[in-house]
């Protein structure tokens, strides 16, 4: 069994440098009370997630930068661990996947179909109360400028249409996962953040390159790490510190993952994909939005969705998002002469649409 104090040594630093933590901490520098550490309850236990028998979990303080040679040794301890426990196995086993809500299945089907009809929609969307309510507040959202003038569901349909639908059903459907339960903690909170953002973004990247179905890539940006769900709940806390494992290192969240899991959230998510029977077109750029030269189909989409996630970096993970010079140096944004001026009008549309929407869809 460890002690505090030797978790604290397992996790910040060697104990030939705590007496150089305690003075710098006393000088008032940035290793507050000697530790690096904190904690907080037991049920979301790092200290279980690394083996480590504590009575409160022990966790990565957030603001703390670890030394690189630290960073690695812990990376490495925690590989032979996920090793043993064959977390590459457990990750890739359908049933652990998580499973979409089953009238979203069907609403993707009746809205796929061109053949479908309004009242076939409507029926099935009448079954769920809580979906109807949501379709009928965005319909009168400020988002479509009839607000409090829709008031039934056929009318909510003929204005938002098909595809509108489609992708308010998604969003709803991964809202539910994203609330862990009704308890969603500060990673699922952040993960919403960051998926919304996204979806919001990649749809208006989409619409303004005119070549990509928007809705596709609103769906795709939504639901693009939602295999960090599922690792999370295998690994609870994975994300802050993996987060600052990449940080320490100066690589890519994935890249820490593909080193200590031995596959990353990409893969992961388009597994999620291939189970609930999207369609390849959809999960081979989910399943490579970090690395889109490897996409084999939909390969503009896989660049959005890698374009976009740097736009809207996941909080406290990846640093701020860069501004809009920067942004206008992405080779997507470069290849396709998107311009300083139109990336600023575009992050001020996803701000806009990402407050009203959020206030809809709120954890």
């Amino acid at each position: 069994m460890f002690s505090l104090f030797r978790a604290e040594e397992l996790f910040c630093s060697p104990p030939r440098i705590q007496k150089k933590r305690l003075q710098q901490s006393r000088s008032g520098n940035e290793y507050e009370n000697s530790s690096c550490l904190r904690s907080v309850d037991s049920n979301l236990a790092l200290g279980h997630y690394f083996g480590i028998t504590v009575h409160k979990m022990i966790v990565l303080r957030e603001g703390i930068r670890l030394e690189a040679d630290i960073a690695r040794e812990q990376m490495n301890k925690e590989r032979d661990r996920l090793a043993e426990m064959g977390i590459v196995r457990v990750l890739s086993e359908t049933h652990e996947l998580p499973a979409l809500p089953s009238i979203a299945t069907r609403v993707m089907q009746i809205t796929s179909d061109p053949k479908a009809t309004l009242v076939e929609l409507r029926a099935i969307i009448e079954t769920d109360e809580s979906l109807a309510s949501k379709i009928l507040r965005f319909a009168n959202s400020a988002l479509y400028g009839r607000v409090g003038m829709v008031t039934t569901l056929t009318s909510a349909i003929n204005l938002l249409g098909f595809l509108t639908i489609r992708w308010l059903v998604v969003t709803t459907s991964a809202h539910t996962l994203f609330r862990r339960g009704g308890k969603p903690d500060n990673d699922h909170i952040r993960l919403w953040e960051h998926a919304l953002k996204c979806a919001i973004g990649a749809r208006l990247l989409a619409k303004q390159l005119s070549a990509l179905r928007i809705e596709e890539a609103f769906i795709c940006g939504l639901l693009h790490d939602v295999g960090k769900l599922v690792i999370m709940e295998k690994l609870p806390g994975y994300l802050t510190t993996f987060c600052k494992w990449g940080e320490a290192l100066d690589i890519e969240f994935y890249e820490v993952e593909a080193d200590v899991i031995g596959i990353d959230h990409c893969e992961v998510s388009g597994s999620v994909f291939e189970n609930w029977h999207f369609p390849e077109v959809l999960a081979e750029p989910v399943a490579n939005h970090h690395t889109p030269e490897r996409a084999k189909q939909n390969g503009q989409l896989a660049h959005i969705l890698c374009t976009i996630d740097k736009v809207f970096p996941l909080r406290d993970c990846t640093g701020d998002a860069p501004p809009a010079d920067e942004l206008a140096a992405l080779p997507f944004m470069l290849e396709h002469s998107i311009t300083e001026s139109e990336i600023a009008k575009l992050l001020a549309d996803a701000d806009d649409v990402y407050g009203e929407m959020a206030d809809l869809l709120r954890l």
